[in-house]
């Protein structure tokens, strides 16, 4: 009895079988470039798609937010909406670590890291109400904080359906963030083409 054979497409990878020499090291790097080359134009294009910028150096926020940026310009769409809830929540909790002081035996001092770390424990909704109603987060901060936190939930539980729509999403959503915390122009504006912290009047 003949068998007919099942046909199948797959994908294979052997490329790290290979011995670790020079020449495997060529055929890597021509397959990488050949990946590159192909997307560029699009990644060009994508990158004209993203908010400008202009934030403070410190934290850990900002290598994240790059990575964020960088993601969507290279086409990695879910990656790019989970790194965006990712930063989020680091801006948020951020920003309370910065503006939190306890007062104990009548000293007003900042709590060591130590009992920060408990923050990173506590589910951001509940944090980023919390920021809100002290004032450390702006209503439209928190709006975008919290349409984003529900577009990361659906891709960290594989409901994405239109990734690259919902990565420029994320990624606006988290410079409305961006720009209600830790933006340059949070504080300060361009007037009479000086740089300026802003007034209460401008505020």
């Amino acid at each position: 009895m003949d068998e007919k054979l099942e046909q199948r497409e797959v994908y294979v990878d052997f490329l790290m079988n290979q011995p670790k020499n020079e020449i495997s090291r060529q055929n890597a790097a021509n397959r990488f470039r050949e990946q590159f080359e192909r997307g560029l134009e699009e990644s060009i294009d994508r990158y004209w798609d993203l908010p400008q910028l202009i934030v403070e150096t410190k934290g850990e926020y900002l290598e994240l937010l790059l990575e964020a940026r960088d993601l969507y310009i290279g086409g990695r769409f879910y990656s790019c909406v989970a790194m965006c809830g990712i930063v989020n929540e680091r801006l948020i909790k951020d920003t309370l670590r910065a503006s939190v002081l306890i007062e104990k035996n009548g000293k007003v001092e900042r709590p060591v890291s130590k009992v920060f770390d408990q923050l990173e424990r506590v589910e951001i909704g509940g944090l980023a109400q919390f920021a809100r109603q002290a004032g450390l987060l702006s209503e439209e901060a928190f709006n975008a904080a919290t349409e984003l936190g529900k577009l990361r939930n659906a891709y960290a539980h594989a409901r994405g359906r239109q990734s690259k729509e919902d990565a420029l999403k994320a990624i606006n959503f988290l410079h409305q963030v961006v720009d209600g915390t830790v933006s340059i122009f949070k504080d300060h504006e361009i007037k009479d083409g000086k740089f300026v912290r802003k007034t209460v009047d401008s505020a």
